[in-house]
This record gives structure tokens, C-alpha cells and sequence, in this order.
């Protein structure tokens, strides 16, 4: 049997680790971006480096942390 997402139906927001903006056009939107073409647009931050979380629960007042690679 394979796990199944627990948030898979509920809306999701995608946030940078780095730099903190907010990927807010959904799941779907997320999952077609390309994983070794994407790039944060303030930061430049790859596709990894996003967290999900449940959509409209950033509110400015993300502790980020900056990746140096």
C-alpha cells in the first residue's frame, strides 16, 4: 500500500527558506515547475529549498535561515 499525503487535498502555499517569499498559486501550479530549472525570483533559491505549508499561514514573521553552498 502506498502512504497517501495528508495534505494532499488541503491548499498549499510553497515558502522559501532563504529569503522567505511566498510560491502562493497552488499544488498543482508547484508541482509543474521544473525541480532543476526553478529558482526563487527575489533570491534565486532552488526548488528544495521551499517548505510547504498550509496556504495563508505565512504572515511576514518566517524565521529563515540562509544557505551557504
Amino acid at each position: 500500500r502506498v502512504p497517501t499525503d495528508p495534505d494532499k487535498n488541503k491548499p498549499m502555499d510553497y515558502v522559501c527558506k532563504d529569503c522567505g517569499y511566498v510560491f502562493s498559486k497552488g499544488t498543482k501550479a508547484w508541482d509543474k515547475l521544473d525541480e532543476d530549472k526553478y529558482q526563487c525570483p527575489p533570491c534565486g533559491a532552488a526548488k528544495f529549498r521551499f517548505k510547504k505549508v498550509e496556504k495563508g499561514t505565512v504572515k511576514g514573521d518566517i524565521k529563515v535561515k540562509k544557505s551557504w553552498f
